[in-house]
């Protein structure tokens, strides 16, 4: 086995690497986990049953947490305990936050992207033989130099995104935001290591993140009513299969919610967010825990009620086996979408409107709370209806009315459906906003 070139994974005595011919050639695409077996005295192996590099990692770090005897490492050549291997690693610190906690989630596609950025920056230092890399314990990450290098190393590489074939198309410059949410959760890998029952590591990380107001740049973009009329106007067009970004124009203009939540708006029975007739609207579905960024329960203005009440008929129209995860007010033609980024971009081009990044859909909720704020709305009002200032148990026994919120929201829609009649109404309706709802609902495409 001399000349073996490195696996692309290893954990304790497990390594990652594909079955091969005595020429060298694949046996199989999928990815195979292999170790020493001490009493057979040779290697042995099990398929991922995967082709995905990714998701054979997850395997190995499944079984490799599953193994009661995997104490030291093991050389993947010889099969030798190594004396030095029973350093806690940040990898394995790394791996077993994400296998155990991070990956179960609501925002794991967020964490495997800031744990991703801190490996990237441990594989650079291997490279270069650094004192950061790979081989890094817990105990030495814990330090300030291991923050200071990776602050520096992150602050010189921009963020990239790749299309399917894995070729750079777009890149910006890194915010030191950014960089401190990957510090953020490094701590918190750290963290959960030290939890562990047994401990796997005694220590805990000695350094915090930088605030963020001292590391994020205020957004200082925003857009009056008249823009936001053009907007919607825009979205409502007819015959343009645009209907999610309408649905979700409209929601954010009766919620001031964050895109995130907007997206997450459904009629769904089970999901206990709205019903006929319901004053309120729970932003944050049953059984989600509530995060940093509170979801509240508003109340519903007359137009969303409107989009709601017709979602609803169309989700009871569909079949029970069709029902489940159907009912989103923000859909493609019936099914739930992440976010209308794409669409959203497309009308900023056709309207001929910036396209930088303080122009992306949140500018919506940024831009209503200042509108609503110069209007004089009250500050608990805004606060509340926002999310904001949540104040614990107050917010489990006083359901906030938001009385000047609805109020100004109610003025501003009266103002944007003169400016593009019709275009809050689901169905498109050439009449103005005021008056009896139009019965007749439709799917929304």
């Amino acid at each position: 086995m001399q000349g073996r070139a490195p696996p692309v994974y290893r954990r304790g005595k497990y390594w990652l690497e594909k079955l091969r011919r005595d020429d060298g050639t694949e046996r199989s695409p999928r990815w195979y986990i292999f170790w020493y077996d001490p009493a057979a005295r040779r290697e042995a192996s099990a398929s991922t049953g995967t082709a995905d590099v990714d998701q054979a990692i997850l395997a190995l770090d499944r079984r490799y947490l599953s193994d009661a005897g995997e104490a030291p490492a093991y050389c993947h050549t010889c099969g030798q305990p190594l004396a030095s291997a029973e350093a806690y690693l940040l990898s394995d610190a790394i791996a077993d936050y994400r296998l155990e906690h991070g990956d179960l989630k609501d925002s794991a596609v967020s964490i495997q992207a800031r744990l991703k950025h801190v490996v990237d920056f441990m594989s650079d230092e291997e490279g270069r033989g650094g004192t950061f890399g790979i081989s890094t314990s817990c105990a030495v990450a814990c330090g300030m130099p291991f923050v200071t290098a990776f602050r520096a190393w992150s602050k010189a590489r921009p963020v990239v995104w790749r299309n399917k074939a894995g070729v750079v198309t777009a890149s910006r410059p890194r915010s030191a935001a950014t960089t401190e949410e990957s510090v953020l959760q490094v701590a918190a890998a750290l963290n959960h290591a030290a939890d562990a029952d047994p401990p796997r590591s005694e220590r805990r990380p000695i350094y915090r993140p930088l605030p963020r107001k001292q590391v994020s740049r205020p957004r200082r973009v925003r857009v009056d009513v008249p823009v936001i009329a053009d907007m919607l106007a825009y979205a409502a067009e007819l015959n343009k299969k645009r209907a999610s970004l309408h649905a979700f124009m409209v929601a954010s203009l009766c919620t001031i919610a964050r895109p995130d939540s907007v997206v997450d708006i459904c009629v769904s029975p089970d999901r206990e967010q709205w019903y006929p007739g319901s004053p309120t609207l729970d932003l944050n579905p049953f059984g989600r825990a509530q995060t940093n960024k509170y979801r509240p329960l508003i109340p519903v203005m007359p137009v969303l009620a409107e989009w709601l009440a017709a979602e609803l008929v169309a989700f009871r129209r569909l079949d029970q086996d069709q029902r489940k995860g159907a009912g989103y007010l923000v859909n493609y033609y019936g099914r739930a979408v992440q976010d209308v980024d794409r669409a959203w971009s497309t009308m900023l081009t056709g309207l001929k409107l910036p396209t930088g990044r303080e122009w992306k859909p949140y500018l919506l909720r940024h831009s209503l709370a200042t509108i609503l704020r110069n209007r004089g709305v009250a500050k608990w009002d805004l606060e509340g209806f926002m999310g904001h200032a949540v104040t614990g148990s107050t917010e489990v026994y006083a359901i906030g009315r938001f009385a000047t919120v609805t109020a100004a929201l109610t003025d501003m829609l009266g103002e944007i459906d003169l400016r593009a009649p019709g275009a809050l109404r689901r169905t498109g309706a050439e009449v103005a906003l005021p008056g009896t709802p139009p019965m007749e609902v439709k799917m929304t495409g």
